[in-house]
């Protein structure tokens, strides 16, 4: 009898063990689940587990979303006539004169019939008739002016395009070629609020030096080797971190075109404290109801393709925004670009916490796919001889772009649809 029963209660364990595995089994694996794709650790106090709903999601995203999509080869043929330059004569006092007084509700500045590159091809090559400090900013940053009155912000390179930044999201120098990939990005993606910017080298010794105001003379340190450096004039500006030439006296970096426009400064709702302290969106899921009497859905949705941009390059550092025609500017983008293994998925919580997305931004962003975002990147730079980040960045702007795309579907599976996709207003 005892021996029965044992044998008996030990078939009911095997059972009871084998049910329960192929209950979990089944819950968690409604298909081929992706082996390279991990679902993190979920911050305790960030909501009801969103990011790995959004995971979920992600483990499950339909093909459509990593092939390509025809429909975009137009736009592509159309961005890469736009940024060719080669074949244009360059009449530099037309393009600052056109750029100058451009004024339209569709564009910061004229892309069409090929300005674009002309644009580029004038901040990169344009004789330097001043050099100064930047009046403003944390980091160091020049001014230079061109050639026909024409101003660009000059971002000088800090680090090398291999290099990791390891620590928290807005951690070390600004990445110049980040603000010149960031434009690019803003360009394919179809949000044209963002300032032209390329990759330019400068001889310290024959175009800063002798065209430098007095201001910046200031502030550069001669040593021993008769080598010339500049620590500038800003917030974080320091004389034991200067900014030096290469063996030849060139120093490259980001050329940024000057806005020369006046444009309102707001703080982003979903800024970072950096400290330990958690503000209220790291907390709470909901935070989004709370904006919706001081913002309007047109600002939201500006937001959350701000968002969606910055989570692309991984900008953890948007903690004011600036507006001009009640659009929101895409400036200073230096802080992207620093760890291509790192996904911080809160950059996106304007999107999954508002869960709106305007239905033009969606609509392109499907045309994006399958690799035909950084492809186009990569197309349009090099007619500028740029090389804008390693290929591991390229593959971490692809692979964030999935989970953008799962991010949405997590708020289609939770609101619908109809409340998701929003007209441009």
């Amino acid at each position: 009898m005892t021996l029965n029963y044992a044998f008996g209660f030990s078939i009911f364990l095997v059972i009871f063990v084998g049910l329960n595995v192929y209950f979990f089994y089944t819950l968690n694996t409604v298909g081929r689940r992706p082996a390279n794709i991990n679902v993190p650790d979920v911050k305790p106090d960030f909501g009801p587990n969103v990011y790995k709903d959004i995971y979920h999601y992600l483990n499950y995203l339909h093909n459509q979303y990593k092939n390509k999509n025809p429909e975009f080869a137009t736009v592509q043929t159309d961005l890469l006539r736009s940024f060719n330059a080669s074949n244009n004569n360059i009449n530099v006092k037309d393009i600052w004169l056109d750029t100058q007084q451009w004024s339209s509700e569709e564009s910061l500045f004229p892309q069409q019939n090929g300005a674009a590159g002309k644009i580029l091809q004038a901040m990169r090559t344009s004789q330097i008739v001043l050099v100064d400090n930047a009046p403003k900013g944390t980091q160091l940053k020049l001014l230079l002016v061109l050639e026909g009155n024409q101003k660009l912000y000059f971002k000088p390179k800090r680090y090398k395009l291999s290099t990791v930044i390891n620590g928290n999201i807005y951690a070390g120098f600004d990445r110049y070629n980040s603000e010149v990939f960031a434009y690019y990005l803003a360009t394919v993606m179809n949000f044209k609020w963002i300032a032209p910017s390329v990759i330019r080298k400068i001889n310290l010794y024959q175009e800063i030096i002798p065209v430098a105001s007095l201001g910046l003379k200031k502030t550069t340190v001669k040593y021993g080797n008769g080598t010339v450096c500049i620590y500038g004039k800003c917030f974080y500006c320091r004389k034991n971190e200067t900014v030096c030439p290469d063996e030849k006296g060139d120093i490259e970096g980001a050329a940024i075109l000057y806005l020369d426009k006046s444009f309102q400064i707001h703080q982003s709702p979903w800024r970072r404290s950096y400290n330990s302290k958690k503000m209220e969106w790291e907390t709470d899921n909901d935070f989004c109801k709370k904006l919706v009497n001081g913002l309007s859905t047109t600002r939201i949705l500006n937001l959350v393709d701000i968002a969606i941009f910055d989570f692309l390059i991984q900008n953890g550092d948007r903690h004011r925004y600036e507006v001009y025609k009640n659009k929101i500017l895409f400036m200073d983008n230096g802080k992207g670009l620093g760890n291509p293994t790192v996904d911080e998925l809160d950059i996106l919580a304007p999107l999954y916490q508002c869960c709106m997305i305007s239905m033009s931004t969606w609509k392109h962003l499907k045309m994006l796919t399958g690799g035909s975002l950084t492809e186009t990147i990569k197309l349009l730079s090099s007619f500028q001889g740029n090389v804008l980040a390693t290929e591991d960045h390229f593959k971490a702007v692809e692979r964030r772009l999935l989970k953008v795309f799962a991010t949405v579907q997590y708020c289609i599976g939770k609101h619908g649809s109809a409340k998701v996709f929003k007209d441009d207003l």
